[in-house]
């Protein structure tokens, strides 16, 4: 028993020594190995210029906490050179287990030259996992991070590609900000899994592709619908949020899936919204000014569609499109109108074949006069065939004109967009969703060629002095 008692004592002060005490500062090059992990944080840590930390995969950093009001830091002006593997990782995280944020998190000093080369990094109990000072022109590709229980996980300022990693617990998982512009960012096959504010972002390019949104307060977050970004969504899935996807605008999102969420998509403002299916919400989409919403199921949620027209934008916000959707079996209202503008649902199918059983589930200005009008139409069993439309208004309004001179073809265009009906000398511009012009020039002719396979994808429109502006969509 006595030899027991001293082989246990041994091995416990084995364990004790192995743990490495670090503070202050990184004045030579210098690695933490795997050996003497863990290493404990017990002050902040500031790697000097010129100077590099090497991390070896496997090695576990803990940091203390000296109480309220003061966090440590792993303040990067050398090189930070931490990469994991995937069986592997490097965490940094409290030294004692908790679901808060208690130190400050890894801040590279790029004004003085920092710079860091990672990949799966663990990052959690941060305040701010991981920053920069400034801009870093390094687009960076890092895969099978994670970043928990933070108050903000990932909010760097550049370019990235993120793949195959987890956000889970933070208040804002990922923060893509204005200083990520100048190149697309792609996020690619992540999880965002209860988090406040899974994906936040604005004034940048991002695209979002295979990627799970799950338990989150907010998946996507845009703080205004009408400051258009260029963020995409393509073959994720979204669910049981209270808000999947909350005021994107000037983006789009296809092949997409919204189950069990309190709203699906919510004030679509100028998106592209297409081949997704919404089951099982509380309220599945609204779409507003010019969003182009078309060939999408939204079956049994709560309530199905909302179609709105805004006035923030003056006269320069347009009525949506809703073209070839599958409108059915939503348990309250299958469209409702959220503001006074009439609009065309000819082309959709509500999947009943008696009109005043499709009215009954259609909300506008029959059931509130402050409300505009929605025509529709009956279509057979199989969505294929129509048989009759229901005209409650004439769109267009008698005497005016029910067709501009104006044509565009095709559309959806792919590489060459042709413009027909010009006025020979007429100045003719083509914009996109933000304003900026792709092309202008005067009309040598009635009909014009544009090459388009270089536009990125997006809303765009067409303007001359003689007609109204022609929308046309660039998938």
């Amino acid at each position: 028993m006595r030899s027991l008692l001293t082989a246990l004592a041994l091995l416990a002060a084995a364990s004790l020594s192995a743990q490495t005490n670090v503070q202050g500062g990184i004045y030579s090059n210098t690695t933490w190995t795997l050996a003497n992990s863990p290493y404990v944080m017990t002050g902040s840590i500031v790697v000097f210029p010129g100077k590099t930390l090497t991390i070896q995969p496997g090695v576990v950093v803990k940091v203390q906490n000296p109480g309220p009001g003061n966090m440590y830091y792993l303040e990067v002006r050398g090189n930070l050179v931490a990469q994991g593997t995937k069986t592997q990782p490097i965490v940094f995280e409290s030294a004692v287990p908790d679901t808060t944020y208690t130190w400050s998190g890894i801040l590279v000093k790029g004004t003085q030259g920092g710079s860091i080369n990672l990949n799966a990094l663990h990052l959690k109990n941060a305040y701010h996992a991981l920053d920069n000072d400034q801009f870093d022109s390094t687009h960076h590709s890092w895969k099978h991070m994670r970043f928990e229980h933070n108050y903000f996980g990932l909010m760097y300022p550049g370019g990235m590609d993120v793949d195959s990693s987890l956000f889970r617990h933070n208040q804002y998982g990922l923060f893509i900000n204005g200083y990520s512009s100048a190149d697309t960012n792609y996020i690619t096959r992540c999880r965002f899994v209860d988090n406040t504010v899974g994906a936040n972002g604005f004034y940048s390019a991002t695209e979002f592709l295979g990627c799970a949104f799950d338990s989150n307060t907010y998946g996507y977050f845009s703080a205004n619908p009408f400051i258009l970004n260029y963020i995409g969504f393509e073959d994720c899935a979204f669910n049981a949020n209270y808000r999947a996807v909350e005021s994107p605008a000037g983006g789009w999102i296809r092949s997409c899936s919204f189950t069990g969420n309190g709203r699906g998509i919510n004030q679509a403002n100028s998106c592209i919204i297409e081949n997704c299916t919404f089951t099982g919400n509380e309220w599945a989409a609204d779409v507003y000014n010019d969003t182009y919403f078309t060939d999408n199921v939204v079956e049994n949620n709560q309530n199905g569609l909302t179609v709105a027209r805004t006035t923030a934008w003056g006269n320069l916000g347009g009525t949506p499109v809703v073209e070839d959707n599958r409108l059915c079996d939503n348990s309250l209202y299958n469209v409702l109108n959220g503001s006074d503008f009439n609009l065309e649902l000819e082309k959709n199918c509500f999947c009943l074949s008696d009109s005043a059983a499709i009215e009954a589930k259609i909300y506008d200005g029959y059931d509130d006069i402050t409300r505009g009008l929605l025509n529709f139409a009956v279509y057979d069993s199989t969505c294929t065939t129509q048989m009759y439309r229901v005209m409650k208004v004439n769109i267009m309004g008698e005497g005016e004109s029910t067709v501009s001179a104006l044509a565009a073809y095709p559309n959806p265009v792919a590489d060459v967009l042709v413009l027909e009906g010009l006025a020979p000398g007429s100045l003719v511009r083509v914009v996109n969703a933000l304003g900026q012009s792709v092309a202008v020039f005067r009309a040598a002719s009635s009909t014009e060629t544009l090459p388009a396979a270089e536009w990125p994808r997006g809303i765009y429109f067409v303007r001359t002095e003689a007609s109204d502006a022609l929308r046309v969509v660039k998938p």
